[in-house]
């Protein structure tokens, strides 16, 4: 684990619209994750510069003017900061993220995202993830080792990424073969955890390949689990957990779409779930495993394939059984 410091500095700029605007209001809207109370206090201590001078309660903002936090006994939740290096080159870095950590920084976590640990450990400020794993997902994923070659790469992501494969683990008896998904998906603003994706025939076009890899026994998580092969063909947020829990197949330990969502709920309200609970949920993380990338970087005469089978622990034991 990667401990954080204890004294943190948060960066900023101000927005535009609060051009004239008191500091205090900026800080209020953006980062709601204090109080209009917290901030005043945190001003009148002095904990907040800007563009290098102290600001205080009547403190006036102006569009761009660059503005820094200093956090006292800073603390965040420990996540895994272990990763493996697949591949890497002076332009990319390709790396198996564990489960279990974000990989852009959330309301609680900002000194060990993935990203900031992959920038720490290639000592490249500008490392930049090049697509997205939800956090309680591990796998592959592609990192641009400076900003320049992401812009470069971004927008054309699909000629070099060119396949991705993930391994989950789902309750139920999957079809044998292979099952071509194009179920659209949206929120539903009637969901009262609005993230979550459905089945809506308005919703964004999503394409998912799946294929029936074996059968699974282990009687404590369910009478019957199989292993499946989704091939992402489409990149819609929670795209391949949202289409085996609509199709009826979830995947285990998927605290958002298995049984309404109700041990998510239970953990965003900052409580813990006990044992009984994560066996009810079959796993600690969720047992999607991106395992596998097709990739052509522009410099390759043809494309190569990597893997990783750095499962999390749970998923791990069970595909050794």
């Amino acid at each position: 684990m990667g401990k954080a410091p204890s004294d943190m500095f948060f960066e900023s700029e101000v927005r535009p619209e609060y051009e004239g605007r008191l500091l205090l209001d900026s800080l209020c809207d953006r980062f709601t994750y204090h109080s209009r109370e917290d901030w005043i206090d945190r001003l009148t201590r002095g904990l907040v510069t800007i563009n290098g001078s102290v600001a205080n309660v009547s403190t006036i903002a102006h569009r761009g003017d660059k503005v820094v936090y200093h956090v006292e006994n800073y603390s965040e939740p420990e996540v895994p900061t272990d990763f493996e290096t697949i591949f890497e080159d002076d332009e990319f870095i390709l790396v198996a993220k564990p489960a279990g950590v974000p990989v852009h920084h959330t309301g609680r976590i900002f000194y060990n995202t993935f990203a900031a640990i992959i920038r720490r450990e290639f000592d490249s400020e500008t490392a930049t993830p090049m697509h997205r794993l939800d956090r309680d997902t591990g796998g592959l994923i592609l990192f641009a080792r400076y900003g320049e070659t992401a812009a470069r790469f971004q927008k054309n992501l699909d000629r070099i990424l060119l396949r991705k494969y993930y391994l989950a683990v789902v309750r139920g008896r999957f079809p044998e073969g292979e099952v071509d998904c194009k179920m659209p998906l949206r929120e539903d603003p009637e969901d009262p955890i609005r993230l979550r994706m459905h089945h809506f025939e308005d919703g964004k076009e999503c394409h998912t390949r799946f294929k029936f890899i074996r059968q699974l026994s282990c009687p404590e998580i369910g009478p019957e689990l199989s292993l499946v092969e989704a091939e992402l063909l489409t990149g819609r947020k929670h795209q391949i957990r949202a289409h085996l829990s609509e199709m009826g197949y979830p995947i285990v330990g998927d605290r958002l779409y298995y049984r309404n969502g109700i041990y998510y709920e239970k953990l965003s309200r900052g409580l813990t779930l006990s044992d009984e609970e994560y066996k009810e949920l079959g796993a600690h993380n969720q047992m999607l495993f991106a395992y596998k990338v097709k990739l052509q970087l522009p410099y390759w005469d043809k494309p190569r394939i990597f893997e990783s089978h750095a499962y999390p622990a749970d998923m791990k034991r069970l595909l050794e059984k």
